[in-house]
Order: structure tokens, then sequence, then C-alpha cells
């Protein structure tokens, strides 16, 4: 992406586009994923389908249907015409499929229950799946079988560093995260960060971790209306990130509420008043509490829980029943 961003450039974007659902169809999105180039977006949502859109020129593409297993956390592998997501309903397998002929090229099976967040590495063809089975899995995509399990305590939130060599692993009831080798997995996490519940009110509420571009942040995100940014190497609370609204609990899964601009320098999250706020954690000082910057309004009719930033181009995506998108505008 090379626009620069600051808080001018923020400003500027807007909400150009709303995909609604037909109302008997109308149903939560819980989850966004953006392919390699940009190009592409993949949803998946409760009423057991997905839909690929063309995210450059902001048009639907396609809808794919899951009814029979259902359908949660879909994301893209490194193919642009593949993805990988959980089922819901009848097995808790994993489903790798070919979007263009809507194929299934391989099932991952031996999770015990709902699998609720899929990461796929950044390195290869490896990807992590967490559990409501009490464990972490890595795979490959080129086997049925797990390539190793990792215990741990639900709930659960994980992500991948840009390198694919660490990811993060955290239970928002113990407010703990764990940083993890990924090729030396039996030595368990070469470091736990223990965050104090105290200053950082959304015990068991908080729902993501993502690491910035840059590697230097670690994002804890919610949908209570608050946010922390982590120090990724030593695991120190930089920011607390508040300021907006919280969202009410509802029954389906989302994947938060915030996530870090491509440039690492800014967090943008969804506000339940509807808007998009924005955060400069780039250049302010340690140990802060952070109010937005500026927020822009959300889309016409639309009330955004989760957002996601495109990694390639200057746009990102909201969704709750609707998908928005939201374009830089020099205008």
């Amino acid at each position: 992406m090379s626009l620069s961003l600051n808080r001018e450039n923020l400003l500027k974007f807007r909400a150009v586009k709303t995909f609604r659902l037909q109302e008997k169809e109308v149903s939560p999105i819980t989850s966004l994923s953006f392919d390699d180039n940009g190009k592409y977006l993949l949803t998946a949502a409760a009423n057991d389908n997905m839909h690929l859109y063309d995210s450059v020129s902001c048009k639907f593409l396609n809808t794919i249907g899951s009814k029979k297993y259902g359908c949660h956390s879909a994301k893209f592998t490194h193919a642009q015409n593949e993805c990988i997501y959980s089922s819901t309903m009848k097995s808790f397998d994993i489903r790798h499929l070919n979007l263009e002929t809507n194929q299934y090229l391989r099932y991952f099976t031996g999770h015990g229950a709902l699998v609720h967040d899929i990461e796929m590495s950044p390195l290869d063809d490896t990807f992590l799946s967490a559990s409501y089975d009490e464990s972490i899995r890595l795979w490959d995509l080129r086997s049925s079988k797990a390539q190793a399990i990792i215990p741990s305590v639900v709930p659960n939130c994980i992500a991948y560093d840009p390198s694919g060599l660490v990811f993060a692993l955290g239970n928002p009831e113990s407010m703990e995260i764990g940083l993890y080798n990924i090729r030396q997995l039996n030595k368990g996490p070469f470091l736990t960060i223990k965050l104090d519940s105290t200053s950082f009110n959304v015990k068991k509420t908080w729902n993501k971790l993502e690491f910035s571009n840059d590697g230097k942040y670690l994002l804890v995100g919610s949908s209570y209306g608050k946010h922390l940014v982590l120090d990724a190497f030593t695991g120190e609370i930089l920011f607390e990130l508040s300021g907006a609204r919280a969202f009410p609990n509802r029954e389906f899964m989302d994947n938060g509420s915030a996530c870090f601009t491509p440039d690492g320098k800014f967090t943008v999250g969804t506000d339940y008043d509807g808007k998009i706020a924005f955060w400069n954690h780039s250049s302010s000082i340690s140990n802060k509490s952070l109010k937005p910057i500026a927020s822009i309004h959300a889309a016409q009719d639309s009330c955004p829980r989760t957002i996601a930033f495109n990694p390639k181009y200057s746009m990102f995506v909201t969704a709750d029943e609707n998908v928005d998108f939201y374009v830089y505008d020099n205008n």
C-alpha cells in the first residue's frame, strides 16, 4: 500500500459500497479474510454461507454455500482460489475448498469440538486452528492429520507473527498470552505475558490477537470498546486504547473490533455508536491510555462490529449483518 497514512489521510476514507443480504437470509458475519494480494475478500456468516468479493472494484462475486456443515473462520490459503474453514455442524472437521470448482481438496480431522479460529502461516502452507476441545493444532495442507497438538485452556485466541516463526496463544479467562517458537513447540511458550486485569477491565471479552506487519506490536482486541497494544518482544503493555462504545454480547462469534493498519502505526476500530475510530500508537508516549485521534462515520444503516484492513490496497472492510467497503477518497 503506497498511501502514507496520517490523521489527514485516514479522515479521507469513505464508505463507498454496502452489501446487504435478502431479509430472509440476514445473519451476522463471523469472519473476514483478504487473500495475499488483497484482490479478494472472503466472508463467512452464521447462515452457513460464505461470500466472495472483488475488493479492488468493490463487487460481489459469488455465494459459496455450506448448508450441510456450516462455516466459520473462512481464510484464504496462499492460493488465490482456495480457502480453509471450520465446520459448525455434523463434525468439527476443517475443510479445504477450491473456490472456483467448489470441490473439497482435503478434510482435516481430529478436533473434538468447534474450531473457532484458523490462522494461515505467512511463511508456508501450514496453519493453526484453535478449538473448544482445549487444543491448538498445527496442520499442513498436504496432510489430513495434525502435525502437532498444543494443549490449551478455553477460550483461546491465536495469531502468527509476520515471520511465521512465532505465534501467540492467549486466554481471556486467565488474562495470559504465551509466545511459542513454531519449531520448538515441545518446549512450551518461551514467553508468558500476564495482563493486569485491573488496568484492562475486559476479562473474558477480548477475542482477538494480531501482530503488526513490522513485528513490533501485538494487539489484544475486544468488542468491549477497549484494546491493548503490547510490545511484541517483551510483552510490556504499551497502550490501552479507549474511547469507543462497547458492543452488546451476542450469540455468534466474531474476530474482534480492531485491527492494525498495514504500516503498523495506527489501530482502526469499530464503535457501537456507528463510527470507525483511529488510534495513533506510533508517535505516542508508552504506558498511556490513548483516545482516538479521529473518527469517521460508518456506512449508512450499518453498525459494523468486525473490521479488516486490506494488506495491499488503500481500503478496509467492516461487517456485521452488512459488509461495507471503505476506500481512500482524495476528492
